[in-house]
Parts: C-alpha cells; structure tokens; sequence
C-alpha cells in the first residue's frame, strides 16, 4: 500500500471510528459510574504515518464521580477493530495527576504499529478504545488547588492550529509546577483530542497569570477537515499542589 492509499484508508475510516467510539463511550459510561470512582467519560483517537509506522495517538475524558479524591493506580487500554484485538498498552498518566471530588482530567497515549515482516506500513483500522482503570483514593492533604482557567483555540492565515491557555492563580499562595489539561471537543460534545502539560520549576504569583500555548499537528487537522467535525469547543483544567501541604 503506498502513501496515497494509505492516507484514503485513514480518511473513510475516521468517520466511522469517531461514531464507533462514541457509542463505545456512551456505553462504557453507564458501567463505570456503577463504580462510583473515575468515570471514562468518552475517548478518541488520531492516526498518523511517521516514517515506516503508523502511530495511534489515544485520548480519554476522565471524570471523578466519587467524593473522595483520585489518582491512577494503574490501567490499560485496548484498540479494537470490531471483535478483534488490535493492540493493548498501559496507561502512562492522567493530568492532573490528582482528581478532586466532580473534577475532569485526561488520558493520552500513543500506540505505534510497525511495518510488516516485508516493510510494508501497517494502517490500524481503529473502531474502539476500552479502558481497564483502576484508582485509588488519597489522603484530602494531597487535594490539588484549582485554578482559573480561560482557553482559546486559534487558527491562523495558513490553518495551523493552536490552543493557548490563561491560567490565573487566584489562590493566596505562589502556585508552583501547575499542571494544565484541555480538551478539544466538537459542536455537539464529541471529543477530538487531548492534551496537557506540568510546568516544571515555574510559579504563578497569587493574583498572577500564566499563558500556555499548545500546538495541534497538522495532520490532525487535516483529519478532522476531511471527516467534516472540526473542534469547535475547549475544555480546560488547571490545578496545582502547595509545597507546604
């Protein structure tokens, strides 16, 4: 399969694999609040070539639906094509890392697929993501402080995309190392992509404001033009955690 074709294949199936993830988040929704802990609200993915693989970029919205506060333990996820198993892979982090009570965060990991024993590229026809997470509750010191948040997503004269985020510490502390996660979500709600980052050795001052900006592939954009569901919504989280707690 050349680099066309390859590029057609992804294009025809991203439709169909936003719609199928959908549904698999709608339902896989209803199961995990039973749990009464982190709810996978919906996930997504993006699929790209690089060089002679094809990396899968994986996404997933995660609500605390306990009262208590949450962090990963640890977990895993499958990619499936229909009932077959595609490939299964941990579960790196969650931003942020610490959930408080009703609080939103996001997963995101890559998948890689390696060429065949020919070298010929492999393109995953993705169809779902399912998540195994298992959580663990946390002493209420280790509750992360929120922060405000206001997150505009801009595209520029030659259609590259960002996000850039304000994030204002109106806490009576210095906020160090804050952590930020967004998500891109369509008009109707559906989640396109996720991102973040913990800004390592950087305060806020109380009263003071910190922008971030994010940068969206390409590629990515390139996808979500095609399969007509362009991001039109961003969703941002941004907390930290006092150094004297």
């Amino acid at each position: 399969m050349d680099r066309e074709e390859g590029i057609l294949v992804i294009r025809r199936m991203w439709a169909l694999m936003l719609v199928m993830l959908a549904l698999s988040a709608a339902g896989g929704q209803g199961r995990a609040m039973a749990e009464n802990e982190g709810v996978i609200v919906q996930s997504a993915c993006n699929i790209v070539q690089s060089g002679e693989y094809y990396l899968v970029y994986c996404y997933a919205q995660v609500h605390n639906n306990s009262d208590q506060i949450i962090c990963l333990e640890q977990g895993t996820f499958d990619l499936v094509n229909g009932e077959d198993l595609l490939a299964t892979s941990e579960v790196s982090q969650i931003w942020p890392y610490f959930l408080n009570p009703g609080e939103d965060g996001y997963l995101f990991d890559i998948v890689s697929f390696e060429p065949d024993e020919y070298g010929n590229p492999v393109v995953p026809s993705v169809t779902g993501i399912s998540y195994e997470i298992q959580y663990m509750t946390v002493d209420t010191a280790y509750a992360s402080y929120g922060l405000d948040t206001e997150a505009t997503l801009v595209t520029d004269a030659s259609g590259a995309m960002s996000v850039v985020c304000r994030v204002t510490n109106n806490t009576q502390v210095d906020a160090y190392d804050p952590t930020v996660a967004f998500g891109l979500y369509t008009e109707s709600g559906y989640m396109l992509y996720a991102d973040g980052s913990t800004v390592q050795n950087v305060g806020i001052p109380a009263g003071g404001t910190l922008l971030m900006r994010f940068s969206v592939e390409d590629a990515f954009v390139s996808q979500w033009t095609s399969a007509g569901m362009m991001p039109t919504q961003t969703r941002v989280t941004a907390s930290f955690r006092n150094d004297q707690d």
